[in-house]
């Protein structure tokens, strides 16, 4: 397969030199701009002075209390104006990203459930917000969660965006796109592990340097359910970071911090927290100091590359508790079916064909793993990362990727991807049998939630035999709400509680 290779290098300005952020004094509540609902997920037009940011649940939303966010604005003169819902708000999930610079446009999150399934996208709506909007084509832009989150830059080159998806390395990830030189936009693509954890990484916000970036995680350790945090970009490839810093107990607290946003020249920060609020999110400000330099790149050429080669994939197979390199093999699964062995490093090279590309990873004694290969996989110089779950005695193993259609025990389309990787592993390792767990968020009646989760139990018990596992193999209970992993305050956390997980055990 011959793989056109283009590098762009061209005149731009940038700011450049990382800049530590300083805080003084103490936050201060703009009650302005609070109300008895949740304000979250803020972006600053800094040239204009307007402060976006989404409100949930609030009685003028478009609908109403059962909105799980719409778009809000207030405009900053000699104080904060009065702040009114925007006229592109939907029914669906909406969150602000930003203003395209030189492009009088504003960009926007939303985020649509439809049968199961959350489908999000970045659409755009004129910069006086009255035109009709538009879905930005962002090739492999593919969230299954019901948020989406993150910051356009302030040059317009990076949009920033919170997500979860299959090639994630936890629930919501963090991930950039990148305005092309033709006007389009790239694929998202994953900051990296040392930014992302197996819990959650959300709002997103890329400092004027377009390296300082400022996030919410509760999956670094801090004070709270989310803590902010400050992280360095390294070099291009975007994988490379500084380990994040806490921002400290100035800004977190026991509550949630999140959503930190600030101007290239401001002397004032604000930010999301729910500390003395209670567990609603109040929008605050606190004085910053931020020592960045505007400095401008060398002109230089297009230079282009034609390569030849078959392109190809490397992988690195490693254990997810000791991150230590496994051996194992990498099967390109459909009419392909190509296997390719991994080295004694873990490291593992899959020659591509054409069309979509789906791998399956497998080691002796671990729970396979597939990835959907996505766009920016091929832009990537260090090995893509599989991380596979031991099948120790006793392990708990979460089946992340088999979903139901909401209140029903009926699968979603593509979760028998998974399912039959329990199938194989159950195939592979007679002495193996599971105990299945099905669990539930707490809302909503407690005895019917204990009932639907014992009927998703059933489900994939029914699915397992009927793929040739024997019933004596399989048992399982349905807990309910009874054992969350995460906080029921919020649809960011309660997310986690809704899961399907099996025990390992083993014959006596």
């Amino acid at each position: 397969m011959k793989r056109i290779l283009s590098v762009w290098l061209m005149t731009v300005v940038v700011w450049s030199g990382y800049g530590q952020l300083t805080f003084y004094g103490s936050p201060e509540p703009q009650d302005s701009l609070n109300s008895p609902s949740s304000e979250n997920y803020l972006s600053l037009d800094w040239q204009n002075q307007r402060l976006f940011f989404t409100r949930v649940k609030h009685a003028e939303n478009v609908a109403a209390a059962q909105d799980e966010g719409d778009v809000w604005l207030s405009s900053f003169t000699t104080e904060w104006s009065e702040e009114e819902p925007l006229a592109f708000n939907t029914r669906d999930f909406s969150a602000p990203a930003g203003l395209m610079p030189g492009q009088d446009l504003f960009l926007y999150h939303q985020v649509r459930y439809d049968k199961g399934l959350y489908y999000g996208s970045v659409r755009a709506v004129p910069n006086d917000l009255k035109g009709e909007s538009f879905e930005l084509e962002i090739p492999y832009l593919v969230n299954r969660s019901p948020l989406q989150t993150g910051n356009l830059s302030a040059d317009g080159r990076f949009l920033m965006l919170s997500m979860e998806n299959q090639q994630g390395y936890g629930v919501d990830d963090l991930f950039v796109c990148e305005l092309q030189s033709d006007g389009t936009w790239s694929g998202p693509k994953n900051l990296g592990r040392v930014i992302n954890t197996a819990f959650q990484e959300i709002s997103p916000f890329l400092a004027a340097d377009n390296k300082t970036l400022i996030f919410a995680s509760n999956g670094h350790g801090g004070e709270g359910s989310f803590d902010l945090f400050q992280s360095t970009r390294l070099d291009d490839t975007w994988q490379q970071w500084s380990e994040p810093v806490n921002l400290g107990t100035t800004v977190n607290s026991e509550g949630a911090e999140t959503s930190l946003v600030f101007g290239p020249d401001d002397e004032w920060a604000y930010f999301v927290s729910t500390q003395n609020s209670n567990g609603y999110g109040d929008i605050k400000r606190i004085r910053i100091k931020a020592e960045l330099e505007k400095v401008a790149s060398q002109e230089q050429v297009q230079l282009a590359i034609t390569s030849e080669e078959e392109a190809a994939l490397v992988f690195k197979i490693t254990d997810k508790k000791t991150a230590q390199s496994l051996q194992g093999q990498a099967v390109i699964v459909g009419a392909q079916h190509q296997l390719f062995d991994a080295d004694a490093n873990g490291l593992v090279e899959v020659q591509a064909g054409e069309g979509p590309l789906v791998v399956e990873f497998k080691s002796p004694g671990y729970f396979s793993k597939t990835i959907h290969v996505n766009s920016e996989m091929w832009d990537m110089t260090a090995p893509v990362e599989v991380q596979l779950e031991p099948l120790e005695t006793g392990a708990t193993i979460t089946l992340d990727h088999v979903l139901f259609y909401r209140g029903t025990a009926n699968f979603v389309e593509g979760s028998e991807e998974q399912l039959d990787l329990v199938v194989e592993m159950l195939t592979d390792n007679p002495d193996v049998t599971i105990f299945l767990k099905g669990h539930t968020d707490n809302v909503g009646n407690a005895t019917l939630n204990v009932h639907l989760s014992q009927e998703r139990v059933y489900a994939v018990q029914e699915y397992l035999i009927r793929n040739g596992i024997s019933k004596d193999r399989i048992d399982g209970k349905g807990y309910g709400g009874a054992q969350p992993i995460a906080s029921n305050a919020d649809e960011a956390t309660r997310k986690l509680n809704r899961r399907v997980e099996f025990e390992v055990r083993r014959d006596d």
